[in-house]
């Protein structure tokens, strides 16, 4: 600073036509009609990305019940496929928030061509690990002897695919830490327009069955690259040639932000595995129920990622141009708009979660029935699951990723003990159901004053 100082005129002349601090700084706007600017396609993304989820369960349905039964066996792996690409997108897309406040725009492709190639080393490592534990992986989950094959070879297919999903995400990732959030949904809706088709004419129409879900995913995942890196390029962000340069710091920050965002990941990959297996002594119409309830109650809860996604953005934004108070009134605001969306949304799951289960079920009347039971006992407490998972989001995004891990492990090794002595206690799925109901509404009361508590102190990450 005091350089800076000695030499005003200088820096006074070179600082007129440089972005980094006054622009930025002028440029930073806390208001609710920017809030919801953000989070909006944020929350539609993330929706919309749950959604096609929601969709290709049913499709997968109407191929039939063995497929449906290998999907929901497969479920616990998608979280750890889910866990890695969180990770290296939230970690890039934090770093590229800060450093857009700081006007660092330069760091933009160095960023996203290290956070690739550290993509790439870590789903070839975990894959194999996956690849070569899909025996012991399907005993933990009591896999019908005559479905391993099957489930084998999809689980194959769909490590591919998840590696060219990743790359994709990372580019939408650094649409979002840009603010660019419109640009980045309608990627995503583009992504997921074109693989939901894929899986209907290959899967149901050419008759291609399950195995149309990964080459369905693959190709929609190259295309989410080709978009994203095109818009990037055109807007001038990005300079492919700078793609080879790495940096050092990519592993500190992956450690410090993707570490424990995929944690957290994990954490909801382990829990719906030994979920599975409570469930698992009530037959494969149980399992296939409880995949589909719990999958409504997935898009129901995650749009509260993009929504703390946006809100963190926001924060980072801030943070980057030394905007502490700035940062702190984006928390509270964005806290609010999710209570009110949360309240209507509660309002819909108690009026249409039931049909929606049975439309998802695929015909079946055994799974419908085991479906709506789920969706009749937790559905009223997917809006205080939603408001935590908010708050959470925000928590690993500014600083306060161990906390949001810790919190998360807490709450579920709760429901997991609980659940499982009261459902193997009275020998009936529903009081599994009854204690994550009560879990939902207790960590609301409990764990919301703590965490927010936490996002008021948000901390600088991503330095360059």
């Amino acid at each position: 600073m005091s350089s800076d100082m000695l030499n005003e005129p200088r820096v006074a002349r070179a600082a007129e036509p440089d972005p980094p601090e006054r622009p930025t700084r002028q440029n930073v706007d806390v208001s609710y009609q920017r809030i919801v600017k953000l989070s909006l396609p944020m929350v539609l993304s993330t929706a919309t990305g749950v959604g096609a989820q929601v969709i290709a369960t049913a499709l997968i349905g109407r191929m039939g019940g063995t497929a449906l039964y290998v999907r929901s066996v497969y479920n616990p792996v998608s979280y750890l496929f889910l866990a890695l690409t969180t990770g290296l997108s939230i970690t890039l897309q934090v770093a590229v928030a800060q450093a857009w406040g700081r006007g660092e725009r330069d760091e933009i492709s160095p960023r996203l061509g290290s956070m690739g190639r550290a993509g790439i080393l870590v789903f070839a490592v975990f894959g194999g690990l996956l690849l070569a534990l899909s025996g012991p992986l399907g005993d933990a989950v009591q896999l019908a002897a005559d479905r391993r094959g099957e489930f084998q070879s999809f689980l194959a297919a769909m490590t591919g695919a998840a590696v060219l999903c990743m790359l994709g995400e990372l580019c939408s990732a650094v649409l979002r830490g840009m603010g660019r959030t419109g640009v980045a949904a309608i990627i995503t809706a583009i992504y997921v327009s074109l693989n939901l088709g894929i899986i209907i004419v290959v899967g149901l129409v050419l008759h291609g069955g399950l195995m149309a879900v990964p080459l369905a995913s693959g190709i929609a995942g190259a295309a989410e690259i080709v978009l994203g890196l095109t818009v990037l390029m055109r807007a001038g962000a990005i300079r492919p040639r700078r793609f080879t340069e790495w940096r050092p710091q990519t592993p500190r920050l992956l450690l410090s932000i993707g570490v424990p965002v995929s944690a957290s990941s994990i954490v909801l990959a382990v829990v719906n595995l030994l979920l599975l297996r409570i469930v698992a002594p009530s037959g494969q119409s149980a399992v296939a129920g409880f995949n589909v309830g719990y999958t409504v109650q997935t898009a129901i809860i995650v749009p509260a990622v993009g929504l703390g996604s946006a809100i963190a953005v926001l924060m980072n934004q801030s943070l980057g141009a030394g905007g502490l108070p700035a940062s702190r009134t984006v928390f509270r605001r964005g806290l609010l708009l999710a209570v009110i969306g949360y309240a209507v949304v509660t309002l819909a799951v108690v009026l249409l979660g039931g049909p929606l289960a049975n439309l998802m079920s695929g015909g079946s009347p055994s799974v419908a029935a085991q479906a709506r039971h789920f969706v009749t006992i937790v559905g009223p407490t997917f809006g205080c699951t939603g408001l935590m998972l908010t708050v959470l989001t925000v928590l690993e995004q500014v600083g306060h990723g161990p906390l949001a891990v810790a919190m998360n492990t807490g709450y579920f090794v709760v429901i997991l003990a609980v659940g499982w002595y009261a459902a193997t206690a009275r020998h009936e799925v529903a009081a599994l159901y009854w204690t994550m109901a009560i879990a939902a509404a207790a960590s609301l009361l409990g764990g919301l004053p703590i965490a927010a508590r936490a996002a008021m102190r948000p901390r600088i990450q991503a330095r360059a």
